[in-house]
C-alpha cells in the first residue's frame, strides 16, 4: 500500500511540469496498464497511472462542460452558494448550476443593481455574459485559473438584465441563519472579525488585519482547517471520556466517542462552510477514525503517505493547491519531529525544550517553503507561533468554541461570554495591527529551486542522523540563500501585471521607481491587490519616486494607500488635484545611475491622455520609453521635437490602442521589444489587430502581460535578459488561462 501511495504521489508531482493535459483516450491505455503493472506487482507505477487516470478524468469533464457552457444562449438555472459580496457598484456571487451542462459546477457572476437582496438559497434564472476565468499573473500573487479548477467555477460574468431574470425559490439556509446570529452577537465587539472567521469561517478583514496576518505569519490561525478541526475533535472527545456512562453501553463506549466526536468535527466544519481546507481536514480525521475503529495501527509515514493519495485521487486539483502543500508538509515535518523523538517519558524542562526545539524546526521548514512558494517569509514567523500558537489552542480557541456553542443552544449569559472571548483575543488583535506596521518580510526573490531542495534535504540528513559532517554539506547548502541577500545590485524593470491598466517598477536593490500605480474602479483596486504585494516580494523597501502619468483611474490607482506604505516616495504629476504632486518637470534628472528625462511635446491638448507625462529612461547605452497614454498626434509632435529619439524598449501607449503607436513613430523609435499592459479578454479587444500588424511589419517582437504575467527586464551593460512570470509558474500546462490552456487535440 505504501508503494501505491508513493506512486500516487510521484505522479502528482510529476504532472505539475508536464507542458500539456493528456487527451482523454490516454485513459484506456492506462487503465490497461494498470493491470499489467499490477501483474508484476509493481504497485508504485500503479499508483502512477491511477493519479494519471483521475487527473484527465476530471480535467476532461471541467473542459467539456466549460466549452459547452460558453457556447451555449439559453438562461442558465441555479442556486446563489456562499456569502454573496455586496460593494456600492455591483454584487458578486457564486451560482451552482442546477441543469446540464454545467450541473454541479460553479460560475461567479456579478449583478449591477439587483432588484432583490441576494442572500444564500435563492433559486434563480437568469442570462449571463460569460467568459473563462483569467487573473493577473505576478509573483507571490494568487493563480485564478488554478483557483477556479480547485472551486469547480467554469466561467466568471455579468448578468444580463436585458432578460429580466427570475427568483424560482427561496430556500432556506440554516447556515446563513446562523450566520446572521454570529454577525449580530460580534458585531460590537473589537476582535469581532476575528471571531467570524474563527467559528462561521468568514473572514471580513480589513486591509490592515490582512496586512498584520501575512506580516505575522499567523495566517494560519484564522484559517479553519486541521488544527481547528483537530480541536473539536479532541475536546469533545476528551469530555466524552470523563463523563459516566451507563454500563450497558461500556462496550460501545470507545467506538460511539469516536463518532460522537466526529459528528462534532462534520459539523463545526458545515458552519465554517465546507471549506477547500475544512474539506481536507475531515477527510484526514476520517481516515484516523477509520483506522481506530478498526483497531490498525498505521505509523506516521503510513498514515501521511495514504491521506496524500486519498486526497489526490479525490480531488486531483489539489495539487495545484500551494495550501495544501503548505499543510501537507506542515503536517510531515510534525509527525517527522513526533517519530523521531519518540514515546519517552519527560519532566518539565524536557517538555518545554521539546516544545521549543518543535517549534524551531517547524518554523525553519515552514520558512523554507514560504520563500520556494511565495519568494520570501516572514522575520515574526517564529516569535509569532511561539507565542501565539499555544494561546489560541490551550485557551482562546476553546473559550471561543464554547461562546459558539452557547450562542447555537441560547443559554443565557453569552453575550458576557462573548466579551470575555474579546479580551481573550485582544493580545493577539494587538499583535497583528503591530506586525502590520513592521517592515517584517524578508523576500529572497529568484532563488533556484534546487538550492531550497537541496537545504531541506540536508537539513533532513541532519535530523536523522546528526553526523558532525552534515554540518558542512549545511553551510554548502546555505551558500545559495547568503548569496541571494549578498548577490550584486542589478538594474530591473517590471512592467507589473495589472490588468487593464499600467504600473511600471524601476528597481535598483531595495529602492524603487514607479510609473503609474494600476487600476482603481471602484471597490477594487489593483494597487492593493496587486502592486503593493509585488513591491514587497521583490524587496523594495523605499520608493523614491511615483510617477502619476495623467489622471486616469487605470493608471493613477489607489496612490494615496502607496503613501501610507511609502510615506518617504516624493510624487510627480500634472494632475492638477493632487496638492502633495509636483510637476512632472521638476522631476530629477538621476535615479542612481539611471538618466531620467521628462519629453515635452510643448502642445496644449485637451484630452487628458495626451497630456500624459512622457518619461525616456537611459540606462547604459540601452533606453526605456513609458509614453502613458498618449495619442499619434502627440507621437508626431514627439518626433518633429527630438528628431534623433530612439528607444530598445517600448511599452505602447493606451494599451495598444489603435488611437496610438503610429507606424512612422514605431519606425522612428525601431525598438527591439515592445510592451503591453491589457488584461485577457477586455472589452477594447487591446492590443488592437492594427499595432500587431504595424509591430510585425517592422520586426518588433510584441510581449503582453495578458500572456507572459508580469514582466521582468535584467538590465546589464552587456545586454538585457527577459523573465515573463507565467512561462515560469508551475504547473507548466496551465501557463495560459484555462480557456487557452492547450491539449494534444488542440496543438494538432
Amino acid at each position: 500500500m505504501k508503494s501505491f501511495c508513493i506512486g500516487v504521489l510521484a505522479g502528482c508531482l510529476l504532472s505539475l511540469f508536464l507542458p500539456i493535459v493528456p487527451p482523454f483516450f490516454t485513459l484506456f491505455l492506462l487503465t490497461a496498464s494498470i493491470f499489467i503493472v499490477l501483474a508484476y506487482r509493481q504497485w508504485c507505477l500503479a499508483g502512477v497511472a491511477a493519479f494519471f487516470i483521475c487527473w484527465i478524468w476530471h480535467y476532461t469533464a471541467y473542459v467539456q462542460a466549460q466549452q459547452q457552457m460558453l457556447s451555449m444562449a439559453s438562461p442558465l438555472t441555479g442556486v446563489i452558494v456562499g456569502t454573496p459580496k455586496h460593494y456600492a457598484e455591483y454584487s458578486q456571487f457564486h451560482f451552482k448550476l442546477d441543469s446540464a451542462p454545467g450541473r454541479n459546477y460553479q460560475l461567479i457572476l456579478n449583478w449591477s443593481a439587483p432588484a432583490t437582496v441576494l442572500r444564500p438559497g435563492q433559486r434563480w434564472q437568469l442570462s449571463a455574459r460569460l467568459k473563462p476565468v483569467a487573473g493577473v499573473a505576478n509573483p507571490g500573487g494568487v493563480n485564478r485559473e488554478a483557483q477556479a479548477l480547485l472551486q469547480q467555477v467554469l466561467a466568471q460574468g455579468s448578468v444580463d438584465t436585458a432578460t429580466e431574470p427570475k427568483l424560482l425559490a427561496q430556500q432556506f439556509n440554516l447556515r446563513q441563519y446562523w450566520l446572521d446570529k454570529m454577525q449580530g452577537a460580534t458585531a460590537a465587539l473589537n476582535t469581532g472579525p476575528l471571531l467570524l472567521a474563527l467559528t462561521m469561517g468568514e473572514r471580513q478583514f480589513s486591509r490592515e488585519l490582512w496586512l498584520g496576518l501575512q506580516q505575522s505569519g499567523l495566517a494560519h490561525l484564522v484559517a479553519i482547517s486541521g488544527l481547528h478541526i483537530g480541536l473539536v475533535f479532541g475536546w469533545v472527545l476528551w469530555l466524552l471520556r470523563i463523563v459516566p456512562w451507563p454500563l450497558r453501553y461500556l462496550a460501545w463506549r470507545r467506538p460511539l466517542a469516536l463518532l460522537v466526536a466526529m459528528l462534532a468535527s462534520c459539523s463545526y466544519a458545515w458552519l465554517a462552510g465546507f471549506a477547500i481546507p475544512t474539506v481536507r481536514a475531515m477527510l484526514a480525521l476520517l481516515l484516523l477514525v477509520v483506522a481506530l475503529l478498526q483497531h490498525r495501527n498505521l505509523s506516521y509515514s503510513h498514515y501521511w503517505l495514504l491521506l496524500c493519495a486519498v486526497l489526490l485521487l479525490a480531488e486531483p486539483f489539489l495539487a495545484l493547491s500551494k495550501s495544501f502543500w503548505l499543510s501537507m508538509l506542515a503536517v510531515g515535518v510534525i509527525f517527522f519531529l513526533l517519530w523521531q523523538h519518540g514515546p519517552a517519558r519527560l519532566s518539565r524542562w524536557q517538555r518545554l525544550l521539546l516544545f521549543l526545539r518543535f517549534h524551531i524546526s517547524l518554523s525553519l521548514f515552514m520558512a523554507l517553503l514560504s520563500v520556494l512558494m511565495f519568494g520570501g517569509s516572514s522575520a515574526l514567523t517564529l516569535l509569532s507561533n511561539l507565542l501565539f500558537v499555544p494561546w489560541c489552542t490551550l485557551l482562546a480557541i476553546p473559550l471561543l468554541l464554547l461562546g459558539l456553542l452557547a450562542e447555537l443552544t441560547g443559554l443565557p449569559g453569552r453575550s458576557l461570554l462573548w466579551q470575555l472571548c474579546d479580551t481573550v483575543f485582544q493580545p493577539l488583535q494587538w499583535w497583528l495591527n503591530w506586525s502590520a506596521s513592521q517592515q517584517s518580510w524578508w523576500a529572497v526573490p529568484d532563488v533556484p529551486l534546487l538550492s531550497i531542495v537541496a537545504l531541506a534535504l540536508v537539513l533532513l540528513a541532519l535530523y536523522l542522523s546528526g553526523r558532525r559532517w552534515l554540518y558542512s554539506a549545511l553551510a554548502l547548502s546555505l551558500l545559495p540563500l547568503l548569496l541571494a541577500f549578498h548577490r550584486p545590485v542589478q538594474w530591473q524593470l517590471h512592467l507589473i501585471d495589472v490588468g487593464q491598466g499600467l504600473a511600471v517598477l524601476l528597481q535598483h536593490g531595495q529602492r524603487g521607481l514607479l510609473y503609474d500605480a494600476g487600476p482603481r474602479y471602484g471597490s477594487h483596486s489593483a494597487t492593493a491587490a496587486q502592486v503593493l504585494p509585488y513591491l514587497r516580494s521583490r524587496g523594495v523597501r523605499q520608493l523614491d519616486y511615483l510617477i502619476l502619468s495623467h489622471d486616469d483611474s487605470d493608471h493613477t490607482g489607489d496612490w494615496p494607500l502607496l503613501l501610507t506604505h511609502y510615506p518617504q516616495a516624493q510624487i510627480y504629476s500634472d494632475i492638477s488635484h493632487i496638492d502633495a504632486a509636483r510637476p512632472c518637470a521638476q522631476l530629477p534628472k538621476q535615479f542612481g545611475a539611471a538618466r531620467l528625462t521628462l519629453l515635452d511635446s510643448q502642445g496644449d491638448f485637451s484630452s487628458k491622455n495626451d497630456r500624459s507625462c512622457v518619461l525616456l529612461i537611459a540606462l547604459y547605452q540601452w533606453r526605456i520609453l513609458l509614453p502613458g497614454d498618449i495619442g499619434q498626434q502627440v507621437e508626431q509632435q514627439l518626433l518633429a521635437r527630438y528628431p534623433q529619439l530612439q528607444a530598445h524598449v517600448l511599452v505602447l501607449s493606451h494599451h495598444g490602442s489603435n488611437s496610438s503607436s503610429h507606424y512612422a513613430f514605431l519606425h522612428q523609435l525601431a525598438p527591439m521589444l515592445a510592451l503591453n499592459s491589457a488584461s485577457l479578454y477586455n472589452r477594447h479587444q487591446h492590443p488592437a489587430q492594427a499595432v500587431q500588424l504595424r509591430l510585425q511589419q517592422l520586426g518588433i517582437p510584441l510581449l503582453n502581460t495578458a500572456q507572459s504575467g508580469a514582466i521582468r527586464l535584467n538590465i546589464t551593460e552587456s545586454g538585457i535578459v527577459i523573465k515573463q512570470y507565467r512561462a515560469q509558474r508551475i504547473p507548466y500546462w496551465l501557463q495560459k488561462p484555462v480557456g487557452n490552456a492547450e491539449t494534444l487535440d488542440a496543438t494538432r
